[in-house]
């Protein structure tokens, strides 16, 4: 009796797309998966019964994070490099909390939110201080701005006009023509918030105009 209700507790917490009414598309990034000790037969294979923790973004909304439980096969779990790892997710529109991974579909491109008034990167391009801005890494964030250009995560030593040299780690959206100017060690224009030092933007039209 025991196993027997081991196997319908696991079974009834176990999220799947079809559980999921009306789901939004969405891009998740998984963080954090840890075993439940259940696991699950489907015909000869066996699922393990997992809670995954994901970073979810949907179009004009702030990205947010939740955990769910899903079963996933061992070599699917071995892929898995968390922080890394990005995946379609299908969200209740009811209850965003509630997700499930959609292992068979392609992580979508999802419109970033609109920035508060005065903290757009044309907010910071107008208002800011000159600085020059080494690019140590950068990545593909699979979402554009609301203008619909790409916006990449950047890795940066900031090299300010004035005051010592720092790092920071910013999201910023990029021309196309731009694209081929980011490579680590490239150093490009930028500005920054005088009240904030974390506020940076990369002076792309600056850079292409230099070139």
């Amino acid at each position: 009796m025991g196993l027997f209700s081991k196997i319908k507790e696991a079974t009834s917490l176990v999220t799947g797309n079809d559980h999921i009414a009306g789901a939004l598309l969405g891009r998740g990034i998984i963080t954090a998966i840890e075993l439940t000790g259940s696991s699950i037969t489907i015909g000869a294979i066996e699922q393990y019964v997992c809670h995954i923790t994901v970073e979810v973004a949907l179009d004009d909304t702030q990205r947010y994070v939740t955990v769910c439980k899903q079963k996933m096969p061992a070599w699917t779990i071995a892929q898995v490099q968390p922080g890394n790892t990005t995946v379609a997710v299908r969200v209740d529109p009811t209850d965003r909390t509630r997700v499930a991974l959609d292992w068979d579909t392609p992580a979508p491109t999802v419109r970033a939110p609109q920035s508060t008034q005065g903290s757009s990167a044309a907010d910071v391009l107008e208002r800011g201080l000159s600085c020059r801005v080494a690019i140590l890494q950068f990545q593909d964030m699979g979402m554009v701005s609301q203008t619909g250009l790409p916006i990449y995560a950047f890795a940066l030593s900031v090299l300010p006009e004035a005051g010592k040299p720092y790092q920071v780690q910013i999201g910023n959206p990029v021309l196309p023509d731009a694209i081929p100017l980011l490579y680590p060690g490239a150093q490009l224009p930028a500005k920054v918030l005088a009240d904030d030092p974390n506020s940076i933007v990369i002076d792309f039209a600056a850079a292409l105009t230099a070139v």
